[in-house]
């Protein structure tokens, strides 16, 4: 009788271990590419700070662009402020093409001189293959529109290089004044701010792009950032989590090479200063 149940019990252990291990077992997900195409870049440290203007050292931003070397072909960059501006030069060591960004606030002589020294950067900076003026300036209402068009204006006047703004998708939606003055639209895909769930949040990023194809059939979109957090609160149906950024990237970026996307991956390091 021992016996017997001792085989009874193992046999009923050895279903349950195969049930539990039929219905965790992992999902098969895309594989990692070799490369990624691009990604955001604000190379600050745990104890620095683009808010308190804390900014990292020649070394740090060099051996952060060393990482990246052979694993991205471009970094998108926000502000050319103290030593950021140095970044197209450090990155062109590496191979590393840049989407150089001015940051436009409220702040008007800032402003202005961001765009001068973005201006005086692409003089020499050969590896720079797109501009972008402002980030969310719209979004956070800094500026009214028609200062931002000047300085789009300006800056490829005095450049010839490719200009445009960084907006949510929505934007550009709402604001079909500014298409004609940018010559791509820098799109902002962040689904996860949107309480969208991360199953269905490559499939909406394609359905947003292709809404604004179909309204701006002759402008060229570049995701100018698209990405899914690791921790973080839960918005509606979005849950941030390591599992869920890991799906999302990888079912992302295998449908951006389907798609023939132009992104940036937000972003390239972790940035603990946000959270403020």
């Amino acid at each position: 009788m021992r016996t017997g149940s001792f085989l009874i019990a193992v046999a009923v252990a050895a279903l349950t271990i195969s049930f539990w291990a039929l219905l965790n077992r992992p999902d098969s997900e895309p594989p990692w590419p070799s490369t990624i195409q691009g990604f955001s870049f604000a190379p600050f440290h745990a104890d620095q700070s683009g808010i308190e203007e804390t900014y990292p050292t020649r070394d740090q931003i060099d051996a952060d662009l060393r990482l990246l070397s052979g694993r991205t072909h471009a970094v998108r960059t926000y502000t050319v402020a103290d030593i950021l501006g140095e970044i197209p030069f450090l990155a062109e060591k590496h191979r590393i093409n840049v989407a150089l960004g001015a940051w436009i606030g409220d702040n008007q002589e800032r402003n202005e001189a961001e765009i001068a020294r973005l201006i005086d950067i692409t003089k020499s900076a050969k590896n720079v293959i797109r501009l972008v003026i402002g980030n969310e300036v719209i979004l956070r209402g800094d500026i009214p529109i028609s200062r931002l068009i000047d300085y789009i204006r300006e800056v490829k006047a005095r450049t010839g290089l490719r200009t445009s703004t960084a907006e949510p998708w929505h934007v550009w939606v709402s604001h079909p004044e500014l298409v004609p003055h940018v010559d791509y639209l820098a799109v902002h895909m962040l689904p996860y701010w949107e309480g969208i769930d991360h199953e269905r949040a490559v499939d909406y990023i394609v359905e947003k792009i292709d809404l604004l194809k179909g309204l701006y059939p002759d402008k060229p979109i570049v995701i100018a950032e698209v990405g899914w957090p690791s921790n973080g609160r839960t918005r509606l149906s979005a849950v941030a989590s390591e599992a869920n950024e890991a799906t999302f990237l990888r079912r992302f970026l295998q449908r951006a090479q389907q798609e023939n996307y132009t992104y940036y991956i937000m972003e390239a390091f972790d940035q603990p200063w946000k959270r403020a």
